[in-house]
């Protein structure tokens, strides 16, 4: 037997429904992120030994939103850290020499980036402090080739740095060079791995983090 719901209860369910599709449509975007730490790495058995990490990335994510590199060493004039980046096309789940695009870190005293198939590197002079110890790299990218925003600064003491925690205390501003216009390698949609390599004798003191915040988009309606 079909009953006729009344006017009243008719006007309260359009109503309820309403809200519900007016909270789900103003409410669409979500954010989520990943983060890679890698915390030191083993001491090399001689001076001049590399010791690496492979770690996968992201496959082929092209809704990266925002794209971060927080590096922490005790650097020394004779040190070497790596935080490598490319896509590992042989599948052996090494980023091998000839798969790496884009490099960052710390090498013989300076920081540098590096655009590895052009042979083009950037340094930054070391600061007195440390011998700028700490570097932190941030990009924001879209759906357009090129990053839209590129910010590095560098020179806080171990001590006075956290691996997840930042500040602006004590930092300069680093690379200056790329932030005005920052060039399409600085970040690639097709990178699947990153590589992390240290080189040279002593004490194993650094920490590498990448942070990775992805958007997304969703509806959800009752």
């Amino acid at each position: 037997m079909d009953v006729a719901m009344p006017a009243w209860m008719m006007r309260l369910w359009t109503a309820g429904t309403r809200i519900a599709c007016f909270l789900a449509v103003t409410m669409p975007f979500a954010a989520s992120a990943r983060t890679i730490l890698v915390p030191a790495q083993p001491v090399s058995p001689f001076a001049d030994t590399e010791v690496s990490t492979n770690i996968v990335l992201h496959a082929s994510r092209t809704d990266t939103r925002e794209f971060g590199i927080h590096i922490q060493l005790a650097g020394t004039p004779t040190n070497n850290l790596e935080v490598a980046f490319g896509r590992d096309t042989n599948t052996n789940g090494v980023l091998d020499v000839q798969e790496i695009d884009t490099v960052y870190g710390w090498r013989g005293g300076r920081y540098f980036i590096e655009n590895v198939p052009a042979w083009e590197r950037i340094e930054v002079e070391a600061a007195t402090n440390a011998l700028c110890s700490v570097c932190d790299i941030h990009l924001e990218n879209n759906s357009s080739v090129v990053p839209r925003r590129f910010t590095a600064t560098c020179g806080i003491s171990p001590e006075r740095s956290e691996p997840r925690q930042r500040s602006l205390e004590g930092c300069v501003a680093a690379f200056p060079e790329l932030a005005t216009m920052p060039p399409a390698w600085l970040f690639r949609e097709e990178w699947d791995m990153v590589r992390v390599t240290r080189r040279g004798a002593g004490v194993p003191s650094e920490w590498v983090r990448c942070d990775i915040e992805y958007a997304s988009f969703a509806i959800r309606l009752r």
